[in-house]
């Protein structure tokens, strides 16, 4: 099963930057491309729930709502892609060269 979060940030709450990284930090969850912020693969009741716990944990006291659904395994399921994308380590090269 998929479950995706959708977040709805507030402006006298913590900045989405800060919650971000406590949702990383606790579940080790990261913002995703796409139409939902955030999503999970998940196969058992067990994990499912250990996994909601730790991303309400994470948004107590933020002033941030969520929402969060459930689907079915799908046929056309793309793997989300990590937002920010990792860095390239590497030499530093002009774009125009």
């Amino acid at each position: 099963m998929h479950s995706y979060i959708d977040l709805y940030f507030t402006p006298e709450g913590l900045s989405p930057l800060e919650v971000a990284e406590r949702i990383r930090s606790a579940s080790g969850l990261s913002f995703v491309l796409g139409p939902h912020d955030l999503v999970f693969e998940w196969s058992t009741v067990d994990e499912f729930h250990d996994l909601m716990t730790k991303v309400h944990t994470a948004l107590r006291d933020t002033g941030v709502n969520y929402r969060v659904e459930t689907v079915p395994e799908e046929p056309a399921f793309i793997a989300p892609v990590p937002w920010p994308p990792p860095l390239v380590r590497g030499p530093a090269t002009h774009p125009g060269f």
